[in-house]
């Protein structure tokens, strides 16, 4: 049984799967260049009078960092981050149909074990612990990059999914910037954005809003209709959303401030499952969103300083037909973070992080106000004894109202087999705990105030090449191979009267193996591009405290064994084009695997061009989803669309002319 709202609670115990025919990916890329950077994540290079202060590459961190490429996310800017996602990493996106809820599983795991933030603020809800990706539009970041596993201990709490990094990176020296796009598609899809950005030589702001509707009444084929197969059309499934979000910056030496603030606004229909008819019980969701932080960062010598404080507030009310089933759930998270980074010796330095989180929420399931305050400090040795060496060791202790939190730790070595950084080795092993959300604890009934923090342990080892070279050519290829176990997973299971309430109560095996890789380069004024990424990842229940439970050494649910995508790009000075395709091999809807959805393969396709006139350029650009007419379901009875087209017209100013020759 799940509740419809994105505070409440998933109530069913995890299912899972068994072992599909491995099948392994190959290919060959022809590979190419990059230089080797310091480890250090906030250092300073002294060269003669001048200071240089620069983060570093998320290929020299010792356990697996992905950043996603700015062609891609141009690509998919007017949409959602769980539509970017699914076509563009290793990341499984489970959705309850097009434009319906959205959680995405890291290594195998559940929605509630991945982390996001934005710009450093936590995003996910304290009572579910779960973020909503379909309410994140790809215009309210300028980068993302995705941390597989729970390595990273920047953060005050803890994850063993992964984490999703969303930022706004000031764009200084840039000038003045606009744009206006507006775009339509089947089903009454409208979408509009406005920006406006200025870039000062030490200032920057960016101001940006959107807003979009549809009636989303669109065409799928039922299975499972009493006559057989009949095509039909989506009932109760409008959305409509839109927000503003603005980021300023300064810089000064080396001090700089930024804020960040960002409102969004969600309100739509959730269509019912599609078994043998299509059912509808008028549900609707409306999701209202405040985030704000702001960030200190500043040094000198051989000190670093940074600062962040931020809030985050979401008001979700749902309705259904049956006025007892209606929710109304908010939530309020403060976060306070220190960072001090001391460089010891020139190889050697310490990163201490400390921080805040008081997390508040209600709910028409609890009897008041849940409060929880989260305090954890978290310590890190860096060294590069040798130059072809570099070292980490990060602990990590949360001290959590009312829970008992075991010490977190990773330890990882980066090797750079060639001088120039071409091949790394990296290896890491971590240990890490997810507490338990307020839903978990307090839903009345079925809560349970004695649960303990679920706990994961294990490794990754990793080979990396690039290669680069001055003509615009650049290759790369990643292949990682990683095991971790999982225990005191938080379930919720019928009891003997039949009522769900929450456990811990299983144990989780996961292990598999993921490969990335890359290509561009220029072939007689086209520039091509071209990404691959594919996971194998087996995660398997490994031990439960059910008697008999028939779902031991079975894939979890909603975890395939292989997800594979492509995504291909060309370009040449007005026209530009590109292709996706998405493939997941099938997903059990059972604990105990005896049913499943069969694979799944969706491919896009687009094309675009430029008109430019002087300062101003006019962009147009038609895309088709599901080109193929596929049928498909993310989630079990809930389908997505078959094929379907959206046109986007943009026009764009730039004090820089020249900006526009390079953005077809």
């Amino acid at each position: 049984m799940v509740q419809r709202s994105s505070d409440y609670i998933i109530r069913a115990s995890v299912r899972s799967i068994p072992l599909s025919a491995v099948a392994i990916l190959l290919f060959n890329l022809v590979a190419i260049p990059s230089a080797s950077q310091d480890l250090f994540a906030e250092d300073t290079v002294n060269i003669s009078a001048v200071t240089v202060t620069a983060p570093a590459s998320p290929r020299l961190s010792p356990y697996t960092v992905v950043r996603v490429e700015p062609a891609i996310m141009a690509r998919h800017m007017g949409g959602d981050l769980a539509a970017m996602l699914q076509s563009a990493s290793m990341l499984y996106v489970k959705r309850y149909g097009n434009h319906g809820l959205a959680s995405v599983s890291v290594r195998g795991m559940s929605g509630s074990h991945t982390l996001v933030t934005w710009n450093g603020l936590p995003l996910n809800s304290p009572g579910n612990g779960y973020s909503d990706f379909t309410t994140i539009p790809v215009m309210a970041f300028s980068s993302a990059r995705i941390t597989s596993g729970g390595s990273d201990l920047d953060d005050v709490a803890g994850y063993i999914g992964g984490k999703v990094e969303l930022v706004n990176d000031p764009e200084y020296a840039a000038g003045k910037k606009a744009s206006v796009s507006l775009g339509a598609g089947n089903y009454s899809d409208y979408l509009s954005s406005a920006a406006f950005t200025y870039g000062g030589t030490d200032s920057y702001l960016r101001l940006g809003a959107w807003a979009g509707k549809a009636r989303n009444d669109f065409r799928f084929i039922n299975q499972n209709a009493p006559g057989g197969a009949v095509a039909d059309r989506r009932t109760n499934a409008s959305f409509a959303s839109g927000g503003i979000i603005s980021d300023m910056a300064y810089r000064t030496g080396m001090t700089q401030v930024t804020a960040h603030l960002w409102y969004n606004d969600t309100d739509r229909e959730l269509p019912g499952p599609v078994t043998t008819v299509q059912q509808n019980f008028n549900e609707r969701q409306t999701d209202r969103s405040f985030r704000g932080v702001v960030r200190l960062s500043t040094g000198k010598e051989k000190l670093t300083f940074g600062f962040l404080a931020g809030a985050t507030h979401d008001q979700n009310r749902y309705f259904h037909m049956m006025p007892s089933n209606n929710g109304d759930n908010a939530s309020t998270t403060l976060t306070a973070r220190v960072r001090l980074a001391y460089r010891l010796t020139d190889k050697t330095g310490l990163v201490l992080n400390a921080g805040e989180a008081s997390e508040t929420a209600r709910a028409l399931s609890y009897e008041g106000t849940e409060k929880r305050n989260i305090f954890s400090v978290s310590l890190s040795a860096r060294s590069n004894p040798v130059p072809a060496l570099n070292l980490l060791l990060q602990v990590r202790q949360m001290a959590v109202t009312g829970i008992k939190v075991t010490p977190e730790f990773t330890a990882g070595a980066l090797w750079m087999i060639s001088p120039g950084g071409e091949h790394l080795l990296r290896a890491s092993i971590s240990r890490n705990a997810k507490l338990p959300g307020f839903n978990d604890l307090y839903w009345s009934p079925g809560g349970n105030p004695d649960l303990i923090p679920e706990r994961s342990t294990g490794g990754e080892t990793s080979w990396s090449f690039v290669r680069a070279s001055r003509e615009g050519t650049r290759n790369t290829l990643d292949i990682t191979l990683h095991a971790s176990r999982v225990d005191d997973m938080i379930q919720w299971i019928p009891g003997q009267s039949g009522l769900w309430h929450a456990v811990n109560l299983r144990s989780v095996n996961v292990k598999g193996v993921e490969a990335r890789g890359g290509t561009e380069r220029v072939i007689g004024g086209w520039k091509m591009s071209g990404y691959l990424n594919y996971a194998l990842t087996r995660s398997v229940i490994a031990g439960s405290e059910i008697a008999n439970d028939r779902s031991l050494g079975s894939q979890l649910i909603y975890a395939p064994l292989h997800h594979a995508n492509i995504n291909l790009d060309a370009s040449a000075r007005w026209f530009k084009a590109g292709f996706t395709a998405a493939w997941e091999s099938r997903r059990f809807t059972t604990s105990d695997n005896t049913e499943w959805l069969p694979a799944a393969f969706m491919a896009d396709a687009y094309a675009g061009v430029t008109v430019p006139a002087g300062p101003v350029a006019l962009r147009s650009e038609l895309k088709i989803n599901n080109i193929l007419n596929i049928p498909a379901e993310s989630v079990r009875n809930y389908p997505m669309p078959l094929r379907t087209v959206n046109l986007k017209l943009t026009l764009t100013w730039s004090e820089k002319e020249k900006e526009h020759e390079n953005n077809p």
